[in-house]
């Protein structure tokens, strides 16, 4: 960087000699040199804005992505516990057929078994006590 005649002549007319506003102003631009990696200008911001937009709105799909998938998965889930369930409510209600199938069948056969008693009990009466 040029020494700036403009702050040569400002140093000089403060009364500072040649020789010392050379050096004050060679100070400031090595200073000014080295602050500019470290001084961020309004470009470097415009540009980490940029940067920073394009990564959030990359984040933003891939985090729709992620909930749409997410539903996808519900869904298949969903529709599998629905089909689950079916299944098992299929296969409980041909259990519960079978038990009062059986019960009713028991019933039916202690039902039986009873007449036969009965019946066993009032054929002896009628033979026997009548003679």
């Amino acid at each position: 960087m040029a020494v700036q005649p403009e702050s040569l002549d400002v140093l000089e007319k403060a009364g500072v000699p040649a020789p010392q506003a050379r050096a004050i102003v060679r100070a400031i631009e090595i200073e000014m040199d080295g602050a500019q990696d470290t001084l961020a200008t309004k470009q470097d911001i415009l540009l980490l804005r940029q940067d920073l937009n394009q990564e959030v709105t990359g984040l933003r799909q891939e985090l729709h992505q992620e909930v749409a998938g997410l539903r996808r998965e519900m869904v298949e889930m969903r529709h599998g516990l629905e089909l689950k369930i079916e299944t098992l409510r299929g296969e409980l209600r041909t259990e519960i057929h079978a038990s009062a199938s059986g019960t009713t069948r028991q019933m039916y056969m202690a039902l039986l078994g009873q007449m036969a008693v009965l019946l066993g009990i009032a054929y002896f009466f009628v033979t026997h006590v009548t003679h």
